[in-house]
């Protein structure tokens, strides 16, 4: 499968488990230098009050069978909206820079 089918098939995984949830593609794919071996990078965005380390677990579950289904690693980072509206950090600013809407 193409890196540009394996976004596509993630993109799809999240839509269905967190269908109101913000994923933004960022790293090495979203700037278009992405080796045959990069990881995947995502930073997940739930609308959600809490946290629950049970959703956490159920997202990378999926997560991982596309993994097992493609060979490539993918780096999910899971956060609430709400707190990552409020970081302003070097990492956060580098993911609003160059990440991708999927």
């Amino acid at each position: 499968m193409k890196r540009p089918d394996i976004v596509r098939r993630i993109a799809e995984v999240i839509h269905h488990i967190a269908p109101d949830a913000k994923t933004i593609l960022y790293g090495s794919e979203a700037r278009g230098d992405a080796r045959h071996d990069s990881d995947i990078d995502l930073l997940i965005l739930l609308d959600e009050e809490k946290l629950a380390p049970e959703r956490e677990l159920e997202i990378a579950r999926y997560l991982y069978e596309v993994e097992v289904e493609t060979g490539v690693i993918i780096s999910p980072m899971v956060m609430l909206r709400h707190v990552w509206e409020r970081f302003t950090t070097p990492f956060s600013i580098n993911v609003m820079k160059e990440g991708v809407v999927l």
